[in-house]
Order: structure tokens, then C-alpha cells, then sequence
């Protein structure tokens, strides 16, 4: 039933003889109030007589199989989904007081075969549908509601499994649903996109009028480096990806955020640190320093040391460069950046 856009679902309601308001209202008890079964609309003003067909006739709500949650000291859970054919998939709820950091995952694994992801290891196999997507939203806030039903607001980041720009058209429709008003009515500027650099579609991003916002992991500030550890550098190389960027349309105070994976002795040196302050100021940008999170698939990737991660920091700051560190949240359940592996 997620699956559905607003506009499909309202042409299927009219469809079926009944008025459009009854989609506003399906759609917004899915969206926004997170309904699972067909008894909570019976409390709404659908017709249910729509209920009763929508119900009997249209796909379940849900489009998982199952679910297991995984909590952390810090905090955040990281919850596996198994979809309908038996693979998996993993997101992360990430409370900050107020507000809410959900990473939702696009793919089931991925293609791009980066060396410091989990998620590279596996494997390209499928994309995710909208459904599967947005399943993953609503399953996280019906599962965590904010205190005393208070409002409060939600980051939606598409940094979990896969690569989003290359499920581009299930990823857009996702975005139309979270920020649609009678969804979640969350801004373009809640939603963000993390790509490994997938030139052509980071084009067709800028040329929409309302798009989430635009993150690049960059891993390493020369094209020798940066092949090595991100293989998509070798299709769209550093020059061409950072022309994109220096021709992408910005909002009036947008940045584009740089994820740098700090890897000890990989791309940690002081010339790094100069060649990526020398890249960020060719737009306006925010440098975001990723301690490498170490798994299984990433012999000889380590993280770099607290004195060397600051040390770092501050020399891309003295350099000019805008610049924050991201603590990881669910190391101790492997649902931290560059960890999420569904075994499928």
C-alpha cells in the first residue's frame, strides 16, 4: 500500500466511486500516523465501505516478512528487516534529545564496491521499492514514539545500505511521500542523500525544484587514493565530480556536505588534510570527518587514534574548511556508517 503515491492513490480511491477526501485521509493515517491495520481507520472519517474494498483488494501495509531489533548503550537501535523473499535489510533510529536522526537503506546491497563499507562487500542485488523504504520510516517511529505524543522532528538520511542515486526514481518517490502535505510534511532540508559520486545522476538531482539535501563521501583527495578505496572514482574522477559540484544549484545557505572516512595511515597525513580544504572551498561545503568504523570485510582499516582524529580536524579548520566530526552511534551492534551487512 505504501507503494502508492498520493496522486495514485487518490485516482484509485475516485476510481473504485468514492471522493478524494477518503485518500487524504489513508494517506495521511499511513504517513503521518503511522497506521498498520485497518481497525485504527476506524476512527478516521474514511468511508468503510472504502475500507472494506482498500482492505480487501489492495496490497498489505506492511512489506515485511519480520523484524529484530538490536538496541545500543548510546541509545540508538539498528533494526533488520526481512523482506518477502527472505533478504535483508537494516536501518538505524538515532534519538538527539530532540529530534530524530533515521538512516534508511535504499538497495539490497550495493555495487559500488567501496572498501571501507560493509554494504560494498555484499554485493549489488536488488533495489528497494518505495514501499520498503518508507516501511522502514513508519516501522521506526510507530516503534519509538516521542514522549507524551509530542511532536518532534525527524532527519531522514539515506545513508544505510545501498546507494541511493542509483535507485533514483524509488528514492524521489520516497521524498515526494515524506515531504507530501499530507504526509509526513517534512522539509526538503530534513531529507538528505549520501552518494559515492554518481556524476550523471547528482546532475539530474540539481535540475529538480524540490530535492533532499546532497551529501558526497569523498574518502580520499587524489585520484590515485580515492580509486583504490571509492572504484567508482574510476568511472567519474575527482576533476569531473567536483565541477559537478561546483555547478550544482544551491539554496540560499545550502551546503553540500563532504563525508571523509578518516582511515589510519590511509588518508590521514597533513597533505591530505591540505588537498581536501583546497577541494571544499571550491563550493560552498561542509567537511564531515567519519572515523573509520572497522568489520570483518576491512583487513588493515583502522580507525585513527582520538589525538590524531582532532589533530586532523584542526588542520582542515586552519586551512579554511568548515568542519565537523561524526561520533558513530551502534558500533556495539554493528549498526554504525560503514557497518550495516544484512546477511542475504
Amino acid at each position: 500500500m505504501l507503494d502508492y503515491e498520493y496522486e495514485e492513490l487518490a485516482a484509485l480511491v475516485v476510481s473504485w466511486g468514492f471522493k478524494e477526501a477518503g485518500a487524504r485521509e489513508i494517506f495521511t493515517g499511513l504517513h503521518r500516523r503511522v497506521f498498520q491495520n485497518k481497525e485504527q481507520f476506524d476512527t478516521t472519517r474514511v468511508s468503510p465501505k472504502l475500507l472494506d474494498k482498500l482492505f480487501e483488494d489492495g496490497p498489505p501495509i506492511s512489506p515485511f516478512r519480520a523484524v529484530n531489533a538490536f538496541p545500543s548503550a548510546d541509545g540508538s537501535t539498528k533494526y533488520v528487516y526481512t523482506l518477502p523473499n527472505g533478504q535483508k535489510v537494516e536501518s538505524v533510529w538515532m534519538p538527539f534529545g530532540k529530534y530524530v536522526t533515521l538512516c534508511v537503506s535504499s538497495q539490497v546491497g550495493c555495487a559500488l564496491g567501496c572498501t571501507f563499507c560493509a554494504t560494498g562487500a555484499m554485493g549489488f542485488k536488488r533495489h528497494l521499492s518505495p514501499a520498503e523504504m518508507l516501511g522502514q520510516v513508519i516501522h521506526m517511529r510507530r516503534e519509538n514514539p516521542f514522549p507524551n505524543k509530542k511532536p518532534g522532528r525527524y532527519n531522514v538520511v539515506f545513508m544505510g545500505m545501498g546507494e541511493p542515486l542509483h535507485n533514483f526514481k524509488g528514492v524521489m518517490h520516497v521524498f515526494r511521500a515524506l515531504t507530501h502535505p499530507f504526509g509526513m510534511v517534512l522539509s526538503d532540508q530534513n531529507v538528505a542523500i549520501s552518494t559515492s559520486g554518481l556524476v550523471p545522476k547528482i546532475q539530474e538531482l540539481g535540475q529538480l525544484e524540490h530535492r533532499p539535501r546532497l551529501m558526497v563521501s569523498i574518502a580520499a583527495p587524489d585520484n590515485q587514493a580515492r580509486s583504490a578505496v571509492m572504484p567508482v572514482n574510476r568511472a567519474y574522477p575527482l576533476e569531473m565530480l567536483l565541477e559537478t559540484l561546483e555547478n550544482f544549484p544551491l539554496k540560499k545557505k545550502e551546503r553540500i556536505m563532504l563525508s571523509y572516512v578518516l582511515i589510519a595511515g590511509v588518508n590521514d597525513q597533513p597533505q591530505d588534510a591540505a588537498r581536501l580544504a583546497a577541494m571544499s572551498a571550491r563550493f560552498p561545503s561542509l567537511v564531515n570527518l567519519i572515523p573509520m568504523n572497522a568489520h570483518k570485510d576491512s583487513p588493515g582499516m583502522n580507525e585513527p587514534g582520538e589525538d590524531h582524529l582532532c589533530a586532523f580536524s584542526q588542520l582542515l579548520k586552519n586551512h579554511g574548511a568548515f568542519t565537523t566530526i561524526r561520533r558513530s552511534r551502534g558500533r556495539d551492534v554493528a549498526g554504525a556508517c560503514g557497518q550495516l551487512a544484512a546477511q542475504v
